[in-house]
Formats: structure tokens, C-alpha cells, sequence
């Protein structure tokens, strides 16, 4: 297919990369600041707001592997503030960047009419969104994989020493992005290898060195997070096969969707230049390969969103199928695909969380008053009570009187609560207590059902619950000492 006729070659080169990323920022960034930021996102906004050598503290406990992400983050908040929409914006400009990407990658091979398709399908897809408006660093992940995919073809292509750098540079922020992101290199190594057997053996040592020297730097800085593995990702139990079965799903979001797209990918397998298709689907299946190997042999690992970065290889495989059709029906094919997935559009547009962590700390300042005090339950649950009440009470929050020693000072997530309760609560008349309901098993909270015993014991007998609020995922209650008669 042409498009030789509908605009000059000039425009037709720039449309093809623009328009994608164009698309893209419209379609992520329709209410990016809508849902609530959640746990994790949370727990990235904790961290960037710390100095520079509390986050390097933080990493040596927890997150290690994403204290590169957290300065990065941290200069942004400096600069632009932290609101949410703030902080989402890096993600949608690097969803923005990897449109472009995906559809430059594409016309390398196919031409302009595939890289504009690839862009446009890359720009509708629901798990795009999802993590085009996530305070975290799976974007970039995205982007600098994709980036390192183009600058490898285009190194093994074209004998110029400086294309190894570039290639090098996008591989370390690839991993520093997000530490996964290097699974890329396996796939990688297969297209080296077949490229290098065409354009000259000696590029697949250039290969080796530079994708060892991306992966050393990334390995430099995020060494101390490999024994952190258990710590963060405990909860998850390991892959079965029905979890490779599924994921298209996994990865997509949005199963149907999901199974279009791969779909559409093999079928770039039977198109013209159809070893370039082969090729491309290496950074794919490989990387998800030996992510549920190391599932199945060290722990835990395997989650959908760690594979994101194969996203837009499928994509650029996609726009390779959907260009042998006419340019209107090719572009008609993606309308449907963006219309398959507006209900998971919708979705996330509605708050990724079950806590409502902005009306809980409403009901706070509606009825705060000067010397009153906060518990948070449960204080170390995954729900973050604490922490995400505490992005929208601020300074305005009252005083937490079981609070020992803060996150910072722990260099973690997590504060550590007084064992002394009755000590710590002094002469505290009011007390405010904001309890999260659990989901696994699930059951919703009381104004004390959360409590540990001994601060359970204490109010049930100096103080009386006089009226509780119930928000999404909180039950609110304000306890007073009964006057002494």
C-alpha cells in the first residue's frame, strides 16, 4: 500500500511519527489526574519528596532497583510540584516519545504507511494509558527499550561507531527504568547475531560491548535491590502455565484487545520482509521467557506490567499486518480496536484503588480541631493508611500519637508505632481513628476492628466513639474522653 498520493514524502515522513505521538497524548491524557494516586504510586511520591541521600537511605532497605527512577522523580517534583497531575506527566510524555518510536521502528522495515498504523494502534491501547497516567517508571522502561530496539537495527545496519553508545545508553535507562527492562537483551543477542552473519561478524562484538557496558551501569547502581525481591514481592505466588496462556491479557489489560494485537503481530509473519517480523518477535517471546524462568527458579516475578516494554515490538508487528489494506480500512480497523477497549478506558479512568484516601482525610479536616490526635489501622497493612492520608492532610494533619520514628527515619515505607500507648497518647482528648478495610479475606472495618489490642483496650476504656464516617475502603471514628464527673 501507498500513500504516496494523499501528501508529499516530506509530510508523509513527519505524519507518520507525530501523529502517533499526537494521538497518544490525547488519548492518555484525558483525565490523567482523575483517579486517585494508589499504593505504589504513593509510595513513589513518598520517595521523591525525600532529599537525595534519604533516597539513596530508602534504597539500601527497599526499592532499590527503583532509586534511579526516585531521583529522577525527585527533580521533577522540585520542579513542577506534586500534584498528581504533576507527577503522571513524565509517564504521558514518555508513552508520547514511545508512539513516535514504535512507529519510526516500523516504517524501517515496512515503510510509512506501517510505522503510521503501528503508532495509531500503540496510541489506543488501554494498557498504554494505564501506565501513560502511573507515577512509576514502567513508561520509560517502555521507551528506552524501544528506543534501544530502533538504535540496535539501525547500529547492525549502518557501520558508524557512535550508534553503539546510543544503543548502549538507551540499554542502562532502559534498566534503570525499570531493572526487567533488560530482559530486552535476550532478544537482542538473537537479532545480533542473525544481522551480524549479513553486515559483518565483527558488530556482534560491538554488540556484546555495548550492551555489557548499558547492563553494567544499570547493575552498578541497583546491585543493592537484587536480595530485595522477597520484601516487595512476597505476596505473589509463582506463574502456573495458565499464566503464559494468558498473557495477552496480562500485559494488555484488556484480553480482546490483547488477542488482536498478538494476533495481527503473527500475522506479520507472512508479509514481505517477513525476517524482520521474525526478528521483532524475539525481543518478545524471549524476554517473556526468561521472566517465568526466573519465576519458576528464584521466586516470584511474574507480573504482566513487568513486560510492558514488548508492547510497542507488538505494535510496530501489528502496523506491518494492517498496512497491506487499503489506508481508510486500516485506519477504520484501529477505530474498532480503540472501541473494543473503551470500556477498560473508562475503567481506568475511575480510581485505580478500593481506598478513598482523599474523602477519608476530608471527613479529617471537616472536623479537626487544635490538639487533636490520629491513629492510622492498620499501620503496617499494604493498605498505606497513613501514607495516603498523609499526601492530602499534609501539614494540616493531627498530631500522630503513635508515631515513634517517621518513614524517613526508618529509610523505608513504613513508621513504627509507639509500644507504650497509653504514654504516647498523653493527655490527648480527642483522638481520630481511620481504620482500612481488608480484601484478602475481606471485611470491612469498625472503628476498632483493626486495632492492635492494646490500643483497642485503651480507648474501649478512657474514651467513647461519638460518630463515625464511612468512606470507600474507611471507616472514620472520633473518640473523646467522657467528661470526669
Amino acid at each position: 500500500m501507498t500513500t504516496a498520493k494523499l501528501a508529499p514524502a516530506w509530510l508523509r515522513a513527519h505524519l507518520c511519527w507525530l501523529a502517533p505521538a499526537v494521538a497518544t497524548w490525547l488519548v492518555v491524557g484525558y483525565e490523567a489526574a482523575r483517579p486517585q494516586p494508589w499504593r505504589d504510586e504513593l509510595a513513589s511520591w513518598s520517595a521523591a519528596t525525600r532529599t537525595v541521600p534519604e533516597i539513596i537511605a530508602l534504597g539500601r532497605h527497599i526499592d532499590g532497583v527503583l532509586v534511579p527512577y526516585y531521583l529522577f522523580l525527585h527533580w521533577w517534583v522540585g520542579w513542577r510540584g506534586d500534584s498528581v497531575a504533576a507527577m503522571r506527566a513524565p509517564s504521558l510524555l514518555a508513552m508520547m516519545a514511545t508512539a513516535a518510536a514504535v512507529a519510526l521502528l516500523a516504517r524501517r522495515f515496512w515503510g510509512d504507511a506501517a510505522g503510521l498504523l503501528a503508532g495509531l494502534v500503540f496510541a489506543v491501547l488501554p494498557v498504554i494509558s494505564r501506565y501513560g497516567q502511573e507515577i512509576r517508571g514502567y513508561a520509560f522502561a517502555t521507551l528506552f527499550a524501544t528506543l534501544a530496539t530502533l538504535a540496535l537495527v539501525a547500529a547492525l545496519e549502518k557501520a558508524q561507531w557512535w550508534r553503539w553508545p546510543l544503543y548502549g545508553s538507551c540499554v542502562a535507562l532502559a534498566g534503570l527504568s525499570h531493572l526487567v527492562a533488560l530482559l530486552v537483551l535476550g532478544g537482542h543477542l538473537v537479532i545480533a547475531i542473525v544481522l551480524a552473519r549479513w553486515f559483518g561478524r565483527w558488530r556482534l562484538l560491538w554488540w556484546l560491548i555495548a550492551a555489557a557496558a548499558g547492563a553494567g551501569v544499570v547493575l552498578s547502581l541497583t546491585y543493592r535491590g537484587f536480595g530485595q525481591r522477597a520484601a516487595q514481592l512476597g505476596w505473589l505466588d509463582p506463574a502456573t502455565p495458565a499464566a503464559l496462556a494468558d498473557i495477552p491479557g496480562a500485559i494488555f489489560l484488556a484480553p480482546v484487545t490483547g488477542g488482536v494485537v498478538a494476533g495481527l503481530a503473527v500475522a506479520a509473519l507472512w508479509r514481505e520482509r517477513a525476517a524482520a517480523a521474525v526478528l521483532l518477535w524475539m525481543p518478545v517471546l524471549i524476554p517473556v521467557g526468561l521472566l517465568y524462568a526466573y519465576d519458576q527458579l528464584a521466586g516470584p516475578i511474574f507480573l504482566g506490567r513487568y513486560l510492558l516494554f514488548c508492547v510497542p515490538l507488538l505494535c510496530a508487528l501489528a502496523g506491518a499486518a494492517l498496512c497491506v489494506l487499503r489506508l481508510p480500512v486500516a485506519a477504520l480497523a484501529v477505530l474498532a480496536l480503540a472501541a473494543v477497549g473503551l470500556p477498560v478506558q473508562a475503567d481506568i479512568r475511575r480510581d485505580h484503588s478500593n481506598y478513598d484516601y482523599r474523602a477519608a482525610a476530608q471527613v479529617i479536616l471537616d472536623g479537626r480541631r487544635a490538639g487533636d490526635g490520629i491513629v492510622y489501622e492498620p499501620r503496617d497493612g499494604w493498605q498505606t493508611v497513613d501514607l495516603g492520608l498523609g499526601y492530602y492532610l499534609r501539614d494540616r494533619a493531627p498530631r500522630d500519637v503513635l508515631l515513634v520514628s517517621d518513614p524517613i527515619e526508618n529509610a523505608s515505607l513504613r513508621a513504627s508505632e509507639c509500644p507504650d500507648e497509653i504514654k504516647c497518647l498523653g493527655n490527648t482528648d480527642r483522638v481520630w481513628v481511620v481504620a482500612a478495610d481488608n480484601l484478602d479475606p475481606p471485611f470491612r472495618a469498625t472503628p476498632t476492628n483493626q486495632l492492635g489490642y492494646g490500643t483497642k483496650a485503651l480507648l474501649d476504656a478512657y474514651f467513647v466513639a461519638i460518630v463515625s464516617y464511612r468512606v470507600d475502603g474507611f471507616t472514620i471514628a472520633l473518640f473523646v474522653r467522657p467528661p470526669v464527673v
